[in-house]
C-alpha cells in the first residue's frame, strides 16, 4: 500500500465510509429486504392451504377434492416443491411432490424459510396440520448470502462511489496541492539552483522540493509533499540518526530564528551517504508565528572528503617532518662522532702525543677509518636521494656473487671479532661460479645487512646462508643474514624498512645508524629484479631474506658446498705497494688549499713535479706560460670553473690530459665530463691508488712493493687475561702523571660502584659506569670503553644479574693495570715535548 498514491487513500477511505453507512441503514431496516417479502407471502400461501383443507374437512371429507386442490396449489407456485396433510398422531394422509422424503422437521410446530406447517382446526379441536417445503430462498449459503440482493446494493454503491471519488479528488486536490500555491516560475527558478531546497509548513511537512535535492534523495517531488522532512534517513557525523526535534527546521520553527551552516548527513539508496550544509531561514507568518520555513542544502559531501583527504596528508606531511627532524638529530650525532675522532686524533699528532712510529701509524688508522666512516654516510645519503629522485641506474654483469659476500664478510669480520661474536658463511647447495647482477649494489647489500645484523647482536653469531631458490623462474638468488641479536617487534618489521626510521627510539641512542641502510637496501633488491623481506623473533634474533634475480644460467659452471667453503680465506693483507714515475709535470687545479696540498704530497712522493692553481683562469694562464704533461681540474670553482677551462683549453688547441676531480657523486655527471672535453674524471674523496693508477695510463708509471720500512704494523692482539695492562700512554712525559691518577683512583671508583650496586643505587651506578667509560680511553686503558659501556646498559635494563658480572669484569681489568710510575723530575713543557 505504499506505493499508492494519497488519491487513492482518500477515494478509498470515503468509499468505505459509504458502504458502513449503508449496512447501518440494512441493519436497522431502513432498507427494503426482498426475502422478507418473499417469506410474507409464503406465510400467507401456508395460511391459506391450511383454510381451504379445513374447509374441505369440515363439509365432506372429500380426499379426492382435497388432493386435486393441493396439486392445483402446488403447480400454481413453482417455488412450493410439496405439500402434505398430517393428522394430530403423525399420520401423513397426503402426499403431494414426493413430500414425505423431503420433509427434514421433526418436531411438530418447528420451522424454518424453506419449510412451513400450519395447523387445521376441525371444529373446536385439532384435527392435524398442514406442511408446505419450499426451494431455499437466493440468500441462503455462503454463496446465496453474497449474491443476495443487500450485498449486491451495498457493493454497487461502494465500488461506484470510489470510482467517483477518486476522479473527483483528481480535480479538488489539484486545487488543494500546497505545492502549487508557489507560482510555476518560482517552482522554475528553484529547479535551475544547484543547491537542494525544501520548503516545509508549520508542522514541518514538505511543500516543495527542488529537482536538486530531488536527485540525492531520488524519486519525484510529488512523493516527498505532505511527509514530514524528518522522516528522510538524516544522520550526524557518527551516523546515529536525528531526532525530528533536533533538526534546524525543526528548531528555526519553534524559536522563529535562522539556522546556518548545520552539518547533516542523509543516507540515500540511490547515492549512498551525503553531507549537506544546511541553513534554515523561518517564513513571517502571523502574530511571529512562522508560516513555514526555506531550508537550504548545501551538497559539501566532496569538500569533506577532501577535508579528509587533506588531513591526512598534513598528517603524513607531519610524521615525515619528525621523521625528518629524526634523521637530521641523528646524522648530527653520527657525522660528528666520526668527526670528533679525525679531528681529535689529528690535534694529538699535531701536539706531538704520539711517542712512536707505532702510535702515529694507529692515530693514522683511526682517522682514516672515521673517515671512511663518514664517507659511507654520506655515500647512504647520496644512494637514497638518487632512488627518490628516480635516478637509480644498475647494471647486470656475471660476477662471482659467492666472492662478493665472501669479501664482505672478510672485511665485516674484524669488527665481529672485536664484539666476540661470530660471523660466518654457508653454502647448503651448489651454486652457480657466475651470477648476472650488479656487483657494487651487491656489496652494499650485503654490507648493510650484515653490519646491521653484527650491530644489533651482542652474543652469539651471525649466518649468512646463499643458495638458489627452488623452482622460480625467473631463477632468483637468495641471501639470508640472521643474526642471534635483540630482535624486532612484528608490528616494526615494514616500518624498518622507511627511510630515516628505526625499530625503537631508543635504538639510535643505544645502537647509532641513520636509519638508511634497510631502505636503500631494499629499493637496490627491488631495482634487481628482488626484494627483502624479514622474519623475527623479539629477544632472539632476526633473518633478513634477500632476493635477486640470477640471470641466464645456461652453460655456467656450478660449484659445490665444499669448493665454495674453500674460497674463504683470511682477510687481506693491507696493500702497501708504493707507485714510481718517470719525470712529468702534473698541474693541480683546485680552490681548497688543503685538496691541492695533499695532491701535491702524493704526487711528489711518486717522483712528479707538481704545480698549483686554485682556479680555471689561473690554469690556463700557467699552461700558457708553463706547458705541462697533466692536468687535474676541479670541477666547481669560483672565477672560472673546471668545465669553462677544460672546454677553452681543446679550443685553443691543447691537448694534453685533463682529468676532473669532481665531488658529485650523482649519476649523469659523466656525459656533463666528456662534453666538456676531460680525459677521464676522479670522484672525491680521493682514492690514492685509484688516482695513481689513472695517472699512470697517461704518464710512465709503475707500481713496486713497498719496503719493510713503508709496511703497517699490523695491531697487536687483546692481551691475554693473565697478562697486565699498560695504558698507551704511560710514557708519555705530559700525561703520565694523568695516567698515574686515574690508575690510582680507579680502585677507589670500582668501591663506590660496589656500595651503589649493593643499595641498588641506580643513579650514582650508571654516572659511575659512564665516567670510566670515558675516563679509561682518554687516559689510554682502552680495554675499559666496551666493557664499561655494556656495564652502563645493564644499569640502565635493571638487570641486577648482569650487572654483577659486568662489575666482577671491570675489577678484573683493574687488578691487572700497570701504574705508571712517579717521574723523577718535573715533567716538560708542551713546547718541548713537541720539540
Amino acid at each position: 500500500m505504499k506505493g499508492l498514491s494519497s488519491r487513492f487513500h482518500l477515494a478509498l477511505g470515503l468509499a468505505s465510509l459509504v458502504v458502513s453507512l449503508m449496512l447501518v441503514a440494512l441493519n436497522i431496516g431502513l432498507l427494503p429486504d426482498s426475502d422478507d417479502a418473499v417469506l410474507a407471502g409464503r406465510v400467507a400461501l401456508a395460511e391459506s392451504v391450511a383454510m381451504g383443507t379445513t374447509l374441505l374437512m369440515d363439509e365432506d371429507g372429500d380426499e379426492a377434492r382435497l388432493r386435486n386442490l393441493l396439486g392445483f396449489v402446488a403447480r400454481r407456485n413453482p417455488e412450493l416443491k410439496s405439500i402434505g396433510v398430517r393428522r394430530a398422531d403423525g399420520l401423513l394422509l397426503l402426499d403431494i411432490g414426493s413430500h414425505a422424503t423431503g420433509w427434514h422437521i421433526s418436531a411438530p410446530g418447528s420451522a424454518t424459510p424453506g419449510q412451513l406447517e400450519v395447523p387445521i382446526l376441525q371444529g373446536r379441536g385439532h384435527w392435524g396440520r398442514a406442511e408446505l417445503r419450499f426451494a431455499p430462498l437466493a440468500s441462503e449459503g455462503a454463496w446465496g448470502r453474497l449474491a443476495s440482493a443487500p450485498v449486491r446494493l451495498v457493493a454497487a454503491l461502494g465500488i461506484g462511489s470510489f470510482v467517483l471519488f477518486y476522479f473527483y479528488l483528481r480535480r479538488m486536490l489539484r486545487h488543494l496541492d500546497p505545492s502549487r500555491s508557489i507560482p510555476g516560475r518560482v517552482r522554475t527558478a528553484f529547479d535551475t539552483l544547484a543547491e537542494g531546497l525544501m520548503v516545509l509548513d508549520p508542522r514541518g511537512r514538505i511543500v516543495l522540493a527542488n529537482q536538486a535535492f530531488m536527485q540525492v534523495v531520488g524519486g519525484h517531488s510529488d512523493e516527498l509533499v505532505g511527509k514530514r522532512a524528518s522522516t528522510l534517513a538524516w544522520t550526524n557525523r557518527a551516523q546515529a540518526r536525528v531526532h525530528r526535534d533536533d533538526t534546524p527546521w525543526a528548531a528555526s520553527l519553534k524559536d522563529a530564528r535562522a539556522r546556518h551552516n548545520v552539518l547533516l548527513y542523509l543516507d540515500s539508496a540511490q547515492n549512498g551517504r551525503r553531507t549537506f550544509m544546511v541553513n534554515c531561514s523561518p517564513v513571517p507568518g502571523a502574530a511571529g508565528v512562522p508560516a513555514g520555513v526555506l531550508v537550504s542544502l548545501d551538497d559539501v559531501t566532496e569538500l569533506e572528503e577532501k577535508e579528509i583527504e587533506l588531513r591526512l596528508a598534513r598528517d603524513e606531511a607531519e610524521s615525515a617532518n619528525r621523521a625528518k627532524s629524526d634523521f637530521l638529530a641523528n646524522m648530527s650525532h653520527e657525522i660528528r662522532t666520526p668527526m670528533n675522532a679525525i679531528l681529535g686524533f689529528t690535534e694529538l699528532l699535531r701536539r706531538g702525543y704520539q711517542h712512536s712510529a707505532q702510535d702515529a701509524r694507529k692515530y693514522l688508522d683511526i682517522i682514516h677509518g672515521s673517515g671512511k666512516h663518514l664517507l659511507e654516510l654520506i655515500n647512504d645519503i647520496l644512494d637514497l636521494s638518487k632512488v627518490e629522485a628516480g635516478r637509480l641506474e644498475v647494471e647486470r654483469v656475471r660476477c662471482a656473487v659467492h666472492t662478493v659476500v665472501l669479501d664482505v664478510v672478510q672485511v665485516m669480520k674484524v669488527k665481529a671479532d672485536e664484539k666476540g661474536v661470530g660471523l660466518s658463511v654457508e653454502f647448503p647447495a651448489p651454486l652457480p661460479a657466475t651470477l648476472l647482477t650488479d656487483p657494487a649494489r651487491l656489496r652494499q647489500i650485503v654490507t648493510n645487512l650484515v653490519g646491521n645484523a653484527l650491530k644489533f647482536t651482542q652474543r652469539g653469531a651471525v649466518t649468512v646462508q646463499l643458495r638458489l631458490a627452488e623452482n622460480t623462474e625467473p631463477a632468483l638468488l637468495v641471501i639470508e643474514v640472521s643474526d642471534s641479536g635483540i630482535g624486532v617487534p612484528a608490528d616494526k618489521l615494514d616500518v624498518i624498512f622507511e627511510p630515516f626510521v628505526q625499530a625503537e627510539a631508543s635504538t639510535t641512542r643505544q645502537y647509532g645508524g641513520t636509519g638508511l641502510g634497510l631502505a636503500i637496501s631494499r629499493r637496490f633488491a627491488r631495482a634487481l629484479g628482488g626484494d627483502i623481506v624479514a622474519t623475527s623473533v623479539p629477544g632472539e634474533g632476526s633473518t633478513f631474506h634477500v632476493t635477486l634475480e640470477a640471470g641466464d644460467l645456461d652453460g655456467v659452471t656450478w660449484l659445490s658446498p665444499q669448493a665454495l667453503a674453500a674460497a674463504q680465506t683470511a682477510p687481506a693483507a693491507l696493500d702497501v705497494s708504493t707507485w714510481k714515475f718517470a719525470p712529468a709535470r702534473v698541474l693541480v687545479v683546485d680552490d681548497g688549499a688543503e685538496n691541492r696540498e695533499l695532491v701535491r704530497l702524493v704526487l711528489e712522493s711518486a717522483g712528479l713535479t707538481v704545480s698549483q692553481a686554485e682556479h680555471g683562469a689561473a690554469a690556463l694562464e700557467h699552461i700558457a706560460t708553463e706547458p705541462v704533461d697533466l692536468v687535474l681540474m676541479d670541477v666547481q670553482m669560483p672565477v672560472m670553473d673546471g668545465y669553462t677551462a677544460t672546454r677553452l683549453m681543446r679550443e685553443r688547441g691543447i691537448t694534453i690530459p685533463v682529468i676532473a676531480l669532481t665531488a658529485n657523486a650523482m649519476k649523469g655527471f659523466e656525459a656533463d665530463i666528456a662534453a666538456a672535453g676531460f680525459t677521464a674524471h676522479l670522484t672525491k674523496p680521493v682514492d690514492i691508488d685509484a688516482m695513481l693508477a689513472r695517472l699512470a695510463e697517461h704518464l710512465q708509471g709503475e707500481r713496486f712493493a713497498a719496503g719493510d720500512e713503508a709496511a703497517v704494523t699490523p695491531q697487536a692482539p687483546a692481551a691475554p687475561a693473565s697478562e697486565p695492562i699498560e695504558s698507551r700512554l704511560a710514557k708519555h712525559p705530559r700525561l703520565r702523571n694523568v695516567v698515574r691518577s686515574f690508575a690510582l683512583q680507579l680502585p677507589a671508583r670500582l668501591k663506590a660502584m660496589d656500595d651503589a650496586l649493593q643499595r641498588h643505587d641506580l643513579t650514582e651506578l650508571r654516572g659511575l659506569a659512564h665516567w670510566l667509560k670515558g675516563a679509561g680511553g682518554t687516559v689510554g686503558f682502552d680495554v675499559f670503553f666496551e666493557p664499561a659501556r655494556d656495564f652502563e646498559q645493564q644499569v640502565h635494563n635493571d638487570d641486577a644479574a648482569a650487572m654483577r658480572a659486568g662489575l666482577q669484569q671491570l675489577h678484573e681489568l683493574a687488578a691487572r693495570i700497570v701504574v705508571p710510575e712517579a717521574p723523577p723530575v718535573p715533567a716538560v713543557s708542551l713546547e718541548g715535548a713537541q720539540a
